[in-house]
């Protein structure tokens, strides 16, 4: 963790030394606010992006069938994940996956407070969405809330071992990429899922869980 701590304090302040210049004279609570709202949106598009690639790219793949690879939705599911895949891809997004956060410092140190209100209500409506979204409890939002946040039921249809689900429902968070690109099923198509997990079975489904989570990626990779 201080490694990291280290490693990152210096990139942070090359990313605020690059965009502190773009903020000048745009740095009252509306613009900051405003900035957010952009910065999480694209941070959104990031996830979906990943997302996407690790199902299209067979190397990646390979790695992010760990975690469709439970053969039942629960709150642990969410935290069968590669951490690989990260170390491979968020590199790649790193200037989109800092912006938010560094707005949000910003923020503080002006003391506004309207920025980190929406950045934490955004986080907690993202964390009940993740947490509910691998579970066995069908959380469906209502409708007027669903144009803004996916529900989370609707990542039980990406979790479907169904082949007419494998390519849908990419987004955690909102909908709009989904819609977007025509990746989008709504809660019509639930009484569909009658199985979840990978279809023939998962590799990782067939040894002891620490080694599929520590040695069997790696043996994948090579």
């Amino acid at each position: 963790t201080l490694n990291i701590a280290f490693s990152y304090a210096g990139i942070s302040n090359w990313l605020n030394s690059l965009i502190e210049p773009l903020l000048v004279g745009h740095t009252s609570q509306f613009a900051l606010t405003i900035f957010l709202i952009i910065a999480i949106l694209l941070q959104d598009f990031k996830s979906y992006a990943v997302h996407y690639i690790c199902h299209k790219n067979p190397f990646f793949w390979d790695l992010h069938e760990f975690h469709h690879s439970p053969t039942e939705m629960t709150i642990l599911s969410q935290q069968r994940d590669n951490n690989l895949i990260g170390a491979f891809l968020n590199p790649l997004f790193l200037p989109i996956v800092v912006l938010a956060p560094l707005l949000v410092n910003l923020s503080l140190s002006k003391g506004y407070i309207i920025p980190v209100v929406i950045y934490t209500v955004d986080l907690f409506i993202v964390l009940i969405g993740s947490l509910f979204g691998h579970s066995s409890v069908k959380l469906i939002f209502p409708k007027f809330l669903s144009y803004i946040y996916m529900s989370p039921a609707l990542h039980w249809l990406h979790h479907s071992r169904d082949e007419k689900h494998w390519q849908c429902n990419f987004g955690e968070k909102y909908p709009f990429w989904d819609k977007l690109f025509g990746t989008y099923l709504d809660e019509s198509h639930l009484h569909e899922v009658t199985h979840y997990g990978v279809y023939g079975g998962s590799e990782y489904n067939k040894f002891h869980p620490l080694y599929s989570y520590t040695i069997l990626p790696i043996l994948k990779i090579f």
